[in-house]
């Protein structure tokens, strides 16, 4: 008889059978969403998490990988291709080019690392998915009765495929207000605009 790995007896003739093999890719993908800190971390969490906090990282992340899609080499070969909507509308929202699109959906890489529930990360691509279609809507608010109304962000929007170098984020965080790349529509923003992108084309003249 041979001595198995579960303490067993087994007879020469019939060794103990090799453990099932595990998909790779389902336990790295299970992996990932089973990092929270309890379960009853993330039933505390969880509400808190899908009200406030994907948002924001909806925001941050946008403005990022926005500032990132109008970098000379990027914006040539793929963000140029979205830019060709000037007369924007909800379907603008998401046309662009295949690359453009795993940038701007990698906000799911987020919830991947901190990881508090799945849930989060399908309300994460929800926001990613249906924001565009808001903020190229030709509505500036969404109103619910006469007094409630839900920011759209349209006119905000508009600026930047009028102007291009401006208001690379969304209108929920001020993320363009802090980093000096907010555009009202007034003329003193305009102004502000063309002494920034001056500033910058000096700078670079200087560098070469």
């Amino acid at each position: 008889t041979l001595l198995g790995q579960d303490g067993c007896n087994w007879p020469k003739s019939r060794p103990p059978a090799p453990p099932p093999a595990t998909s790779t890719s389902t336990s790295t993908f299970s992996s990932f969403f089973s990092c929270s800190l309890s379960p009853v971390f993330s039933l505390l969490i969880l509400p808190v998490f899908l009200i406030l906090l994907a948002p924001v990282i909806h925001a941050v992340h946008f403005y990022l990988g926005h500032r990132l899609l109008h970098v000379k080499l990027l914006y040539n070969r793929f963000h140029a291709l979205h830019h060709r909507n000037v007369e924007i509308g909800p379907w603008s929202g998401l046309a662009m080019h295949p690359v453009e699109h795993l940038i701007y959906l990698s906000t799911l890489m987020v919830q991947w690392i901190i990881a508090a529930h799945p849930v989060n990360a399908l309300f994460q691509l929800q926001l990613a998915a249906f924001y565009p279609a808001l903020s190229h809507s030709g509505f500036d608010k969404l109103m619910i009765g006469k007094k409630l109304g839900i920011d759209g962000g349209n006119h905000f929007h508009y600026l930047h495929h009028k102007y291009f170098e401006c208001n690379y984020g969304g209108s929920l965080a001020p993320l363009d207000k802090w980093f000096g790349t907010f555009h009202d529509g007034s003329k003193e923003a305009d102004i502000k605009m063309r002494e920034r992108i001056k500033v910058r084309r000096d700078e670079l003249r200087q560098r070469v």
